[in-house]
């Protein structure tokens, strides 16, 4: 007689895996909301379960500790910001300035609409441990090599004389964090064009200065 294949258990309607996908989600959101609310320090595996509607052994199937699942969410909501940020170069017109203005807009409103997003990617990311360190410098990185490949696609703020182009990208994403970071701390009393336009003045100074020094 053959082997019949064993179908997955499926409870209300939903597999196993599907199941489980679903737990994993909402202790994503739920660790979200709770380190957006108090940070990942005064946080515990506990309130963030409270807060998903799930025991703590649920937890544990999806994660082996808070930390694992810190890193999930960076991982989601900077995949989330760089998609939005893709989304506006898309629609943005074919020059350096509307380029990285759409580029920062994107960053920026997505910052202001989602505090909870803003306190984890510019604050509780930051001295965790080595581990996480390494993940926050790489997505950095990715961010300063997503805006370089992008201008160089579109023939955009040309800097390909300056001494180090993977420099003046990691930079320039720097002091847009920065001044992110310092629009949190006053409680985002500027508005979201003034921090754009500040922002945008390093990227204009920029190919202005790569513009009259290196291709005179």
């Amino acid at each position: 007689m053959p082997n019949t294949p064993i179908k997955p258990r499926r409870y209300r309607g939903a597999s196993g895996d599907q199941r489980r996908a679903e737990r994993y989600q909402q202790l994503i959101d739920a660790g979200l909301a709770v380190i957006g609310d108090v940070g990942y320090q005064a946080c515990s595996v506990r309130s963030i379960c409270a807060e998903a509607g799930l025991t703590e052994r649920y937890f544990y199937e999806s994660f082996a500790n808070k930390e694992a699942l810190l890193a999930e969410i960076y991982h989601a909501q900077t995949d989330y910001l760089k998609a939005t940020m893709l989304a506006a170069f898309a629609h943005a017109e074919r020059n350096s300035e509307a380029f990285a203005n759409a580029g920062l807009r994107a960053f920026f409103e997505t910052l202001h609409q989602n505090p909870a997003i803003a306190r984890l990617l510019l604050f509780e990311i930051l001295g965790v441990s080595d581990t996480v360190d390494r993940l926050y410098y790489e997505a950095m990185e990715e961010f300063a090599v997503l805006i370089r490949s992008l201008a160089s696609s579109l023939g955009l703020a040309d800097i390909a004389n300056m001494p180090n182009q993977d420099i003046i990208y990691a930079g320039l994403v720097g002091a847009v964090i920065q001044i992110a970071r310092r629009w949190a701390l006053t409680g985002y009393q500027d508005s979201v064009d003034v921090v754009v336009a500040s922002s945008l003045f390093l990227f204009v100074a920029t190919s202005n200065y790569t513009e009259r020094t290196y291709n005179a």
